[in-house]
């Protein structure tokens, strides 16, 4: 398969699977903020595995592109913001204490998200202030 195919190929999975991804942790945090839980266990696993394909979909990416992730610049402060809205989005889902860390965390995720979405469309370093 040419390389532009597989470019092609799996930047629109990445694209989808962020989508996804983002629909799926608010979609999530609704539950949590509104105190149901997730009543089918199917409903609990398909964010884990959307989450999987987007993590793939970027490695695989990086391969295709040719790309380090230590290479500096954009690509390694997306990795360490991706760590960032992980940590953010468990602290929202599983371990804050009360409502109100939740809910902060939850908006600390979702401008987290925000800033992985401008670094990939820039492919860019852009500062949060100033």
């Amino acid at each position: 398969m040419p390389v532009e195919t597989s470019y092609t190929l799996l930047k629109s999975l990445h694209v989808i699977c962020a989508l996804a991804t983002l629909l799926l942790f608010i979609w999530r945090c609704r539950a949590v903020f509104s105190g149901r839980a997730l009543s089918r266990r199917w409903l609990r696993h398909v964010p884990d595995s959307v989450d999987t394909l987007l993590l793939g979909s970027g490695v695989a990416l990086l391969f295709v592109i040719g790309l380090s992730p230590l290479a500096g610049g954009w690509i390694s402060v997306k990795l360490v913001a991706v760590f960032i809205y992980i940590v953010l989005g468990m602290v929202t889902l599983h371990f804050g204490r009360t409502m109100a860390i939740r809910r902060k965390a939850g908006a600390g995720a979702l401008f987290v998200f925000a800033y992985i979405l401008l670094l990939a469309h820039f492919k860019e370093v852009l500062p949060l202030a100033g």
